[in-house]
């Protein structure tokens, strides 16, 4: 069995994601439409980065 390794990379990617949900809202607040836009784009980067990242760990037992 492959040596389990360490999951802290998924707190800092859900600390990521919080903050740019974050970054929307200020964005959107504040009339920045643009920055808004790229806040979004970021946030579902980070989820494709958390499931691609997730999956490689399924599939290499070291969850």
């Amino acid at each position: 069995m492959a040596q389990k390794k360490s999951k802290a990379i998924f707190a800092v990617l859900a600390t990521l994601a919080v903050l740019m949900m974050v970054a929307f809202s200020v964005f959107i607040a504040e009339a920045m439409p643009l920055l808004a836009i790229l806040s979004v784009v970021l946030f579902i980067a980070i989820f494709g980065i958390g499931f691609t990242l997730k999956k490689k760990y399924r599939e290499n037992g070291w969850l």
